[in-house]
């Protein structure tokens, strides 16, 4: 695969082939994962052995498991099933971001990059979570509390 060109504005006006079509490249902090995921390898490489390679492998662990939940989270019917997904998405966002500070004061030109994709990433996902739980509380509302779901009987 090569790599996306090194904006990311320039990347999200041509989807990857395995993406064109598919409505998931619609959701922005999907295509700012993917971004990620697909030059994180090659960028931390730069680092050399000024950074540990545990710390580095970590990195690119915590940044591909971003794309992964939110792609799984998005392909889930339920609510509740997208909502996990997208907390796990969460949690790797946080993580990257703590691997980026892990990384010390090692020069690394796409630190800024990264760091304000992650942001907008850790939002966006925010407020998906938040109308996710918003909508399930109006679901549960609009159903009396402690009675079974009324199964509509088939007539003969």
């Amino acid at each position: 695969m090569t790599l996306p060109p090194l904006e990311f504005d320039a990347f999200e006006g041509a989807p990857p082939a395995q993406y064109q079509g598919d409505p998931i490249w619609k959701t922005r902090m999907f295509r700012m994962a993917v971004f990620l995921a697909s030059r994180c390898a090659g960028d931390v490489a730069r680092l050399g052995p000024r950074v540990s390679l545990q710390v580095t492998q970590q990195f690119i662990r915590a940044i591909a498991s971003i794309e992964a939940n939110i792609v799984e989270g998005y392909s889930r019917t339920g609510t509740a099933d997208q909502a996990r997904f997208y907390a796990y998405a969460l949690g790797s966002v946080r993580e990257a971001l703590a691997w980026i500070d892990a990384l010390g004061d090692a020069s690394w030109p796409p630190r800024s990059q990264y760091m304000d994709l992650l942001v907008q990433i850790r939002r966006q996902l925010l407020t998906a979570l938040r109308r996710m739980r918003m909508a399930s509380a109006e679901m549960q509302k609009g159903r009396p509390q402690g009675r079974p779901i009324p199964y509509p009987h088939r007539k003969s």
